[in-house]
Formats: structure tokens, C-alpha cells, sequence
């Protein structure tokens, strides 16, 4: 029983560093470059770059894409061709950019 204990925590501290480590990476500074063709949804969730659920999704040019609902959480979708930056809030309190192309 003491074993599980010991282990459960050992994991849990892990758990915690690396997604510090994750937040303080430079090269997650940079926004996540995404390539859509019109009509074409990224699901957020599913990409990794953030820890879900998310929230707040701003996007700079909504004519080229924006937010949607979709059943796995929010995504962006290509409205039309050209290029934005769209960010959402993860529950860690942090903010993820994302370079979204739209072919």
C-alpha cells in the first residue's frame, strides 16, 4: 500500500514538472503553425499543444478563420484563404498561439 502511495505521488510531482518544462520551452513561444483548406476544422484538443479543456479563442482575422465547436472541444476553422493568428486559454492559465494558413 505504502508503494502505491510513494509511486502515485513520484508521478504525479513528474506530471507537474514536465508540463512546467513544456510552458518555459522557447520553441513553444512560437505560434503553432497550422495549414487548412477552406472548410477544413484543426481540433485543438487532439493536436497536443495544449492541455484541454480550452477557453477564450481569439482570432486576429475571423474572415480567414475562427473558432467552432466541435465533440472532441473547440477547433478553427478555415474560412477563407490567407493567414491569422488565433490564440486559446489552456486550464493551466496559459495562452497558446497558433499561425493558422488557409488554402
Amino acid at each position: 500500500m505504502r508503494t502505491t502511495i510513494v509511486t502515485m505521488v513520484a508521478l504525479l510531482v513528474l506530471t507537474v514538472f514536465t508540463g512546467h518544462a513544456q510552458a518555459a520551452d522557447p520553441q513553444r513561444t512560437e505560434p503553432y503553425p497550422i495549414e487548412l483548406q477552406v472548410g477544413e476544422v484543426f481540433q485543438i484538443c487532439k493536436s497536443g499543444e495544449v492541455i484541454c479543456p480550452v477557453t477564450a479563442p481569439l482570432c486576429d482575422d475571423i474572415k480567414t478563420a475562427y473558432a467552432v465547436d466541435t465533440p472532441d472541444g473547440l477547433g478553427f476553422k478555415g474560412i477563407s484563404p490567407g493567414w491569422t493568428l488565433c490564440s486559446v486559454m489552456s486550464v493551466n492559465r496559459l495562452r497558446r498561439v497558433f499561425r493558422i494558413t488557409v488554402r
